[in-house]
This record gives C-alpha cells, structure tokens and sequence, in this order.
C-alpha cells in the first residue's frame, strides 16, 4: 500500500544499529530530548484528526533516530527523534536532500526536506532542532493519495509538527 514508505523511513528508527556520522553531543547528558517521548507527542484524538490510527508502531531503519509511526488511509506520519542529529548533522547532510528549505515552526528553527529522488513521491520530512538533537515529523503518502505538489505534502509534515512542536523542549 505505501510503495513509497521505504524512502521515507530509512531515516527513522531505534537506536543500536550502524553509524552515521559523529555525534555533535558533548555527551554531557545535557540534552533537552533526553526526557522527549515522540511516541507520546501527540494525543490519540491529535493523530485521529490527522486520520492516523493511534495504535502505532515503533519506526525502524535508522539508529541514529526513534519514535512512532501512525498508519492513515491517505498517509502514514512518524514522529521521531534524533538525539544527536542537531543543526549542523543535518547542514553536513544536506546534499542528501532534492528539498532542503530551512524554516521554523513555532519557537524551532528547522528545515523542510525531501530526500534524493524523492521529489513527486509523496514523502516530506519536517525537522525542528531541540538542543544537540532534532525532532522529526515525516509524511509518506500512499501512492494512489499522492498531492499533486510536494509543497502540499511538506504542509502537511509541518502542519503535524505545528502541533508536536508546542510539547517540545525548549
């Protein structure tokens, strides 16, 4: 059903898998995300309103991020976090991306992204820097719910990390 999902989701997951890149934490323990569950960011009845069934599921793929994936009948939107994934991994990155367009989202300075090849996929990516790390609000659309714009696609990420964003650490 979500052809797609793969490229969207081989940057989300748990922790204890390879390495991709160097930490930018001074390991103090310090980290604001520390106590950040994204797998409760949001509310049964916020993930309904955004037609996601609030059973999740954890993401897998990446070590280097965790969190929750919600399944929709037009999309599938994870919430993950990246501990040590601040804003200059991901500057150090952003030749991974065919969108990279730094924004903010409430008090969050942040980027909308869409990964190489992935332009026209239905996939987006809306990260928002939280101390050494980052929070991540990801959209993979079903191929045959697809928007005709990745611009509607990114609106939705970002409109899901509107609300994600108002728990967050500062």
């Amino acid at each position: 059903m979500l052809a797609v999902a793969g490229v969207m989701l081989a940057g989300c997951g748990t922790p204890g898998g390879g390495d991709q890149g160097q930490p930018t934490s001074d390991g103090s323990g310090s980290n604001p995300l520390a106590s950040f569950d994204p797998c409760t960011a949001l509310t049964p009845e916020e993930i309904r309103s955004f037609g996601g069934d609030p059973n999740g599921e954890p993401a897998s793929g990446s070590s280097k991020e965790e969190g929750c994936d919600y399944e929709g009948e037009k999309f599938m939107f994870g919430v993950l976090k990246g501990m040590d994934s601040d804003e200059a991994y991901w500057e150090r990155r952003k030749n991974s991306f065919d969108v990279f367009t730094p924004n903010q989202v409430g008090s969050h300075k942040g980027f909308t992204g869409i990964a190489l090849s992935g332009k026209g996929q239905g996939v987006c990516r809306q990260m928002m820097y939280v101390g050494s790390g980052s929070v991540i609000v990801d959209v993979t659309y079903s191929s045959n719910t697809i928007p005709s714009s990745d611009e509607e696609t990114c609106a939705q990420a970002t409109e899901i990390a509107q609300v994600v964003e108002k728990k967050l650490p500062q």
